[in-house]
């Protein structure tokens, strides 16, 4: 199974909203193995644990609904990034079209899309791993963030004109007709949001263009640097798990919900180890720390887990040829800045 990553960001509300029905949050995320401690919004973890934990937090809870009542825990924060760049977007039809462009760096294991067809909008979502994780409590939170997204950007009183649920009828309809105040159709082979599509041609009244070209280009940046492949998610989560300075691969393997082996096994399959994508990761922060500030050196190996500068001095040497201080003194050279002082 492949091992999508999600933003940290969407876990905000999980907690209270398992407070709310009077559950254990602790123990639902430690039965779903998701740890909080030490991220970010912005940092990356398994979205197959994410399912998971949404979908023990139905069962525990007894909340068959509980996606959806978490969506109306999340607000447009939640996405990022992503979000402030659709918020500057000129009218809703470039909105939603971004959402679907830049949706990867805020959910890896999912795709959203808009089609349009004799004048009526379809919003889908869909994920990588239908079939391999449960969906339920997904598909209402991706339903609920949707029509509250939409509200937000255009009209508050906003309703679709149907919603289409891939699973079957809730016992319970009134929490659904609430949140949506239109036709619901259940047992559908999609998740999907129906409307009229002349609203798309609506202006936003809180578009920035300078603000929106500016985050556009810092999104399109983030792309470049981090490609949507396996070994890219991992080199993510190596450079999350730096900051805290346990980089071992127990921790960033339990982030994507495997063992140890599992993800040794995996990247043989790409012809590379663990070992290889931590060093690169680190000699990438490396070389821009040399580069960008005089700081010690000590600091730096610190900084990268390395046990003492010694450590580190010899991996540098036998990766670039040359020492740390070194590499830093050819470079000042090179760009005629004078040679840090250390």
């Amino acid at each position: 199974m492949m091992n999508y990553l999600i933003r940290a960001s969407n876990l905000e509300g999980v907690r209270t909203a398992i407070a709310s029905l009077g559950g254990d949050a602790d123990g639902i995320f430690h039965a779903t193995g998701v740890s909080e401690k030490n991220l970010g919004p912005q940092d990356w973890f398994s979205y197959y644990r994410f399912l998971l934990l949404l979908d023990e937090a139905a069962r525990a809870t007894g909340c068959e609904h509980f996606g959806l009542l978490l969506s109306s825990r999340q607000g447009i924060g939640v996405l990022g990034p992503v979000g402030f760049v659709i918020q500057q977007a000129p009218d809703l039809r470039s909105a939603l079209r971004e959402l679907t462009v830049h949706f990867v760096h805020h959910n890896q294991g999912a795709n959203v899309g808009l089609r349009i067809e004799k004048g009526i909008a379809q919003w889908r979502f869909s994920c990588k791993l239908e079939g391999m994780a449960p969906m339920r409590q997904q598909e209402d939170l991706a339903a609920g963030i949707g029509v509250n997204l939409l509200r937000l950007l255009w009209n508050p009183n906003w309703s679709p004109d149907a919603i289409y649920f891939q699973h079957s009828p809730p016992t319970d309809l009134h929490p659904y007709r609430k949140t949506f105040n239109c036709p619901l159709i259940f047992n559908s082979d999609s998740l999907q949001m129906v409307f009229k599509a002349d609203i798309l041609d609506s202006p936003l009244d809180n578009a920035n263009p300078q603000l929106h070209k500016l985050l556009e280009e810092h999104l399109a940046g983030m792309r470049r640097a981090y490609p949507d492949d396996y070994c890219g998610h991992v080199k993510h989560l190596i450079n999350q798990a730096l900051t805290t300075g346990d980089c071992s691969i127990e921790r960033v393997a339990s982030h994507l919900a495997v063992g140890k082996r599992t993800l040794q096994r995996q990247l043989r399959n790409y012809d590379t180890s663990y070992k290889n994508l931590l060093e690169d990761v680190r000699f990438d922060i490396a070389k821009r720390y040399l580069r960008e500030s005089s700081g010690s050196l000590t600091a730096l190996a610190d900084m990268l887990c390395y046990s003492d500068l010694s450590t580190f001095s010899t991996a540098f040497r036998q990766h670039h040829g040359v020492s740390p201080r070194d590499w830093r003194k050819q470079f000042d050279s090179s760009t005629g800045r004078p040679a840090a002082t250390h």
